[in-house]
């Protein structure tokens, strides 16, 4: 397949402030943390610097909302102290008082790693698992008086403690990432810990980067006959690990995430070890994090990432805060010819934003060689829908509002849909100019029909693909625009089977 000359080197301006997207009121902002839903809000914690505009000590900043969309920014929940900075981690209902911090009512519990480094050499830290919590519905937080709870076991990378509930143990679980594996501690009590197993070498994807931020949750497959197939369980355990940026990979850091079974002590892969999932093919999908306790009459598994790379995540530009998380997203999971895959939707709450959809040119003719215009004027701030159809042998090139700083190649074979990324831009700094741009293969799909799903915002391109089995998630600098939606046929010829568009500002 060949790929799009390289355009001219795109100057990346200074980023409007995303009307869709969480950021940070001001300073610096990474993984999303402690996310967990209480008494009608959803929490989001975040790794906060709030002082600089680069990577710092590490606070955990706070914000609520009811709908997904709209934040109401809080006073900062953790800051570092004598014991360290304040690293990753997660945050769930202690609904039963089994902690014995809330009286016999409900409580917040986070779970928090602490940082904390010598003083003649950076390199040199210890980190170790803390416990904080809040009586009056998160608004304040509190320092347990016996922390660590799980103290450093010797060596260096040891974090980001995610806690989930085991219904059948009856047990509470904390995945940790230390070094290249995940390990699992046990407890009754929310505060006193065992070690019982752990998981990854010689399992996936590693780099020289550590692992971090797992998650873990169980879900149920969806299937196309009724029930699962005999023998099958209805439900997986899904594992989901960052993978840090090693030295010698110009793509950066990423999301894996592993499917098996997790019999309340160890987790067991469904797939060969070498077998390696991606959870989004883009650039910037990091950290990702899942929010506890949401009511299960709600029936979802909501998710969030950091929209970065840590590459060139010191480097993008800014205006007076850096950092956005993606936009949230549903995860469900879904049996395939190749094994149970997890499939991701776009969180429904950006509908409160929609109003009637843009006038879209659907052809009803096969497209040939040439540009068509799809929409005359697209807003900067939408979400988009279409449905194409390949002939054998065809490549198209979208451009979804993102000018000369990004295209999409869809090329079709004898039997399958190839799946490319461009991106171009440059600030002058030399580590975003030289990772930021890329041109990279992104997936294959089998036919020569896709679905495309999409939002755009003021310095991101979320995209889902093949009914969200395929995620791609990108920054993007472009400056802020209403452009028309342009497919250009470079080869053979396609049919834009449906397509819809709404303005979401």
């Amino acid at each position: 397949m060949t790929c799009p000359p390289r355009q001219p080197a795109a100057a990346c301006p200074a980023p409007t402030r995303p009307a869709l997207h969480f950021t940070p009121p001001e300073g610096w902002m990474n993984d999303p943390n402690g996310l967990v839903y209480f008494d009608g809000e959803y929490h989001l914690f975040y790794q906060y610097h709030p002082f600089e505009r680069v990577w710092g000590p590490m606070h955990w900043g706070h914000a609520v909302s009811r709908d997904l969309v709209s934040w109401e920014h809080l006073p900062l929940a953790l800051a570092p102290d004598e014991q360290g900075m304040c690293f990753s981690g997660s945050a769930i209902v202690d609904r039963d008082d089994t902690s014995g911090l809330f009286a016999g009512e409900p409580g917040l519990l986070a779970f928090y790693t602490v940082h904390r480094t010598s003083p003649d050499d950076a390199e040199d830290y210890v980190q170790e698992q803390c416990l904080a919590y809040s009586r009056d519905r998160g608004r304040s937080w509190q320092k347990h008086a016996g922390n660590p709870i799980v103290a450093g076991p010797g060596f260096k990378d040891f974090r980001d403690p995610k806690v989930v509930w085991h219904e059948p143990s009856r047990r509470w679980v904390m995945a940790l990432a230390c070094g290249q594996v995940i390990r699992f501690y046990l407890s009754d009590n929310l505060l006193d810990w065992r070690l019982a197993s752990e998981f990854g070498a010689g399992q996936g994807h590693h780099t020289d980067g550590p692992w971090e931020c797992p998650d873990l949750f169980e879900l149920p497959v969806e299937r196309s006959c009724q029930g699962p197939a005999p023998g099958e369980p209805a439900t997986r355990w899904v594992l989901v690990v960052g993978v840090g940026a090693g030295e010698q990979d110009d793509f950066g850091s990423f999301t894996q995430y592993f499917i098996g079974h997790f019999d309340g002590e160890r987790f067991h892969n469904d797939h060969p070890a070498e077998t390696v999932l991606l959870m989004d093919e883009g650039r910037d999908f990091y950290a990702v994090q899942s929010w506890s306790d949401v009511p299960t009459e709600h029936g979802r598994r909501l998710a969030i990432a950091w929209m970065n790379n840590w590459l060139y995540a010191n480097q993008i530009p800014e205006a007076g805060w850096r950092g956005a998380m993606s936009f949230p997203r549903e995860l469900s999971l879904v049996a395939t010819p190749e094994g149970v895959r997890l499939r991701q939707a776009f969180a429904g709450e950006w509908q409160a934003l929609a109003g009637a959809p843009a006038n879209v040119a659907v052809p009803e003719h096969v497209l040939t060689a040439g540009h068509h215009t799809l929409l005359a004027a697209s807003a900067r701030v939408g979400y988009g829908r279409m449905t194409l159809a390949l002939a054998p042998g065809s490549r198209v090139v979208l451009d979804l509002q993102q000018g000369d700083h990004q295209a999409l190649e869809l090329a079709s074979d004898a039997e399958t849909l190839r799946v490319r990324h461009h991106r171009w831009g440059e600030n002058g700094v030399e580590a975003f100019d030289r990772h930021f741009p890329h041109d990279q293969v992104v997936g294959r799909l089998d036919g020569h029909g896709v679905e495309l799903e999409w939002l755009v915002d003021d310095g991101s391109l979320e995209l889902l693909l093949d009914g969200g089995r395929l995620a791609l998630t990108e920054l993007s600098f472009a400056v802020p625009a209403a452009r028309p939606l342009v497919l250009a046929v470079e080869a053979g010829e396609c049919r834009v089977e449906e397509m819809a568009y709404y303005s979401l500002v």
